[in-house]
């Protein structure tokens, strides 16, 4: 008896206190699930000036659907061309920090879509203050935003080793 008691009343008591939580939306529609491109790993020399460090980092592309998924590997090329530029303009500090590995998701991803067509500018004077450690400028209201609806919705690292 004492074990029923003591499991009814303390599972029960545990269900009453916590109410089951809302279940946060899904990210994406169940009906159209995401594509992921994943890419062959870059190996890059960085930007160090004191010396010589490496990265090795393999990245996954998150597109809209399979259809963009064909249209990039005639484009694969440029892709992975503009992603070897990004990365080797990076120092060891800029990509050990979770912003730093932020920001260079961000810059993947408009360099991954640059063949495709889409021009998006990036705020370059930010990231070369960040390199100097001083603050960045103040941004301007009038600078355009970068469009919503690009066919890269995300880039994911699998791997990422720098030394």
């Amino acid at each position: 008896a004492e074990g029923e008691e003591e499991g009814g009343d303390g599972g029960h008591a545990k269900a009453e206190a916590h109410e089951p939580a809302p279940k946060p939306k899904p990210k994406h529609d169940p009906k159209h699930p995401p594509v992921f491109v994943p890419l062959d790993p870059f190996t890059v020399n960085l930007a160090d000036k004191e010396s010589e460090r490496y990265a090795q980092i393999g990245v996954t592309l998150e597109i809209e659907d399979a259809k963009t998924g064909e249209e990039m590997k005639v484009y694969m090329p440029a892709i992975r061309n503009n992603i070897l530029m990004v990365l080797s303009h990076k120092t060891a500090a800029q990509l050990l920090t979770r912003e730093g590995k932020d920001k260079l998701a961000q810059s993947i991803l408009y360099a991954s879509v640059r063949p495709l067509g889409y021009e998006i500018d990036e705020d370059e004077d930010e990231d070369e203050a960040a390199a100097e450690g001083a603050p960045p400028p103040k941004k301007k209201k009038k600078k355009k935003k970068p469009p919503t609806n690009l066919p890269v919705t995300a880039v994911h690292f699998s791997n990422f080793i720098v030394q």
